[in-house]
């Protein structure tokens, strides 16, 4: 513990001690107290409500107040130890159940705060109380009242008293303290007076003052308190009405005294419960309806600017909307132009294509063709070249030759000739052969057999789709195996390119993730999407499926279908 919260800890013990003594002192100060049990026990409603502030370590500061406020009284000392352990062990239990079942931070300014208290603070706590201390003077040969029975029904309604008297002035007063103004404040005196002044004339020995039934003259007193400072004022004039009516019935004053003291000891208890638990509760009632009108008001008073709010926006709403239509139909056109001239740019793409691999064949293909013919002349003139020159030239004439096969593959796979005129399977065929070779990757090739011919719309897309995921297993899937499916289905194509490989990253699939996609995998995207199709790609951890469909009406110029094994 920090030495900072260490001093905090040993102010709290102090002030406890204090508290519990100075109102255990007034609680054994009542003059028909017998055998240290009270009537009226005030203690109890400091300790409760010491354990709701500061929780359950502060027991040792009440622990010792409760010893020494017994230890100074004419009991054994043995005794106060035993009473001191059932009042801490009450205060204990009746804050468990308080904060367990009611809230962990009352205010007793709510009616479920205010039963709870009453339920588990009044009645059912201070039972361990009254059962270790009645025990305690029994088996320590003190004579409290008539017997165990009185003396444990008299402690129990003293403790329970103490805690709806003096527990919840801990928590009320700070409400109460921000509502409070000048009229306030002279209404408080006038109540005050009259309170005193009732009090004084039922328990003060006025002739004529001894009917039970008079009692009650100072209940009206209780709910105007109640009615107007809340809990925290009906708390004050119950404390004033339990310490007036004890004074006097002390004293032989009041109602309270025509009977054997046991007996009055019991109505005087009762009556000053059923005020405590009137002023309580009419307290809570009253907090809780004056804040429901209160918080009706406001709702009334925003519903009433809302009004006005949307009353004055109804004008710009429909002017706003307005707007959005018209921004709205603006992206739609710039949309549509913009896959237009996606399009145009896929179309431009695979014309240059067409033009790079024409030229590659035509030009670059010639002239290799010819280099190498003229180094197999020159080969042939063997007898006239040194050794070292006869080697070069066999050397020259093999790199040509592997460069020509560089060079038509090159070509082949910017635009295979096969796809203008064979249609997609034999191209597809030997993609898919070519490819098996290069990257000895097993490569599984399913056409259906009524593929037939599609536009060359069509095909270009779907065989860049698959040239494309080829590729991209070939740098990233670490798959060893692949297969691809061409079929028909009613008036579409589907295509679907399977790999074995470790997924994409996640993020990077799916039509929600446009932003994050490569440049490969949006570029077949747009292609199937210009031609109306659909395409879609889901990855996982036992690898990648793209699947792409685009709509292709039954005009097919020929059936043609194979199935091919790539080779590894």
């Amino acid at each position: 513990m920090e030495p900072a919260s260490r001093r905090q800890y040993f102010l709290r013990l102090v002030t406890v001690f204090v508290l519990y003594l100075s109102a255990g002192k007034l609680g054994l100060s009542v003059p028909f107290t017998s055998g240290n049990v009270s009537p009226v026990w005030p203690a109890s409603g400091v300790a409760l409500a010491s354990v709701l502030l500061w929780e359950y370590e502060i027991w040792p500061g009440l622990a010792l107040a409760a010893f020494v406020v017994n230890l100074l009284s004419p009991i054994p000392a043995i005794s106060s130890i035993g009473i001191a352990l059932g009042n801490t062990s009450s205060a204990l239990l009746g804050g468990y159940l308080v904060r367990r079942f009611v809230s962990d931070k009352p205010s007793f300014e709510r009616l479920r705060d205010v039963l709870g208290l009453i339920a588990f603070g009044a009645a059912i706590a201070p039972m361990v109380a009254a059962s270790v201390g009645a025990t305690t003077i029994f088996l320590t040969h003190i004579r409290a009242w008539s017997g165990f029975s009185s003396a444990w029904g008299i402690w129990w309604l003293g403790d329970a008293m103490g805690v709806l008297i003096v527990t919840p002035m801990f928590f009320t007063g700070r409400a109460l303290t921000r509502s409070f103004n000048r009229a306030r404040m002279i209404e408080s005196f006038v109540l005050l007076f009259g309170l005193l002044a009732t009090c004084f004339a039922i328990f003060g020995g006025r002739p004529g003052m001894k009917d039970d039934v008079l009692a009650f003259l100072a209940f009206p007193f209780v709910i105007w308190a109640a009615i107007r400072f809340r809990t925290f004022g009906a708390g004050i004039a119950t404390f004033l009405i339990a310490a007036i009516s004890v004074w006097g019935t002390a004293l032989g004053n009041g109602p309270f005294v025509k009977h054997n003291p046991l007996h009055d000891a019991a109505l005087l208890q009762l009556f000053i419960a059923v005020t405590a638990i009137t002023g309580l509760v009419l307290g809570a009632v009253t907090t809780e309806r004056e804040e429901a009108g209160e918080a009706s008001a406001t709702k009334e008073r925003l519903l009433t600017e809302l009004h006005q709010v949307q009353s004055s926006l109804q004008e710009a709403h429909a002017q706003l909307e307005l707007r959005v239509r018209e921004r709205t139909a603006e992206l739609e056109r710039a949309q549509e132009g913009l896959r237009a001239l996606s399009g145009q740019l896929l179309t431009m793409q695979d014309e240059e294509r067409r033009r790079i691999a024409r030229e590659l064949h035509d030009s670059a293909g010639q002239i290799t063709v010819a280099l190498g013919m003229n180094l197999t002349a020159i080969l042939t003139e063997t007898k006239n070249l040194t050794p070292t020159a006869g080697k070069a030239c066999r050397e020259a004439s093999e790199l040509v030759q592997q460069l020509s096969r560089e060079l038509r593959t090159i070509s082949y796979l910017l635009h295979p000739p096969l796809l203008d005129e064979a249609g997609l399977p034999p191209a597809l065929t030997w993609l898919v052969d070519g490819f098996a070779q290069r990257s000895k990757i097993s490569v599984k090739l399913d056409l259906a057999p009524d593929l037939g011919r599609f536009s060359p719309e069509v095909e270009t897309a779907i065989f860049r789709v698959i040239q494309e995921c080829l590729t991209n297993i070939n740098k990233h899937s670490k798959s060893r195996a692949a297969s691809i499916r061409i079929a028909r289905e009613r008036d579409e194509i589907k295509v679907e390119v399977r790999d074995q490989g470790r997924g994409m990253p996640s993020g990077s699939n799916g039509s929600h993730a446009r932003g994050r996609v490569g440049v490969g995998i949006q570029g077949m995207r747009e292609r199937i999407t210009q031609l109306g199709g659909r395409f879609d790609i889901r990855s996982g951890k036992n690898g990648t499926t793209v699947i792409a469909s685009v709509p292709a009406p039954n005009t097919a110029i020929q059936s043609v279908g194979t199935t091919a094994q790539g080779a590894s």
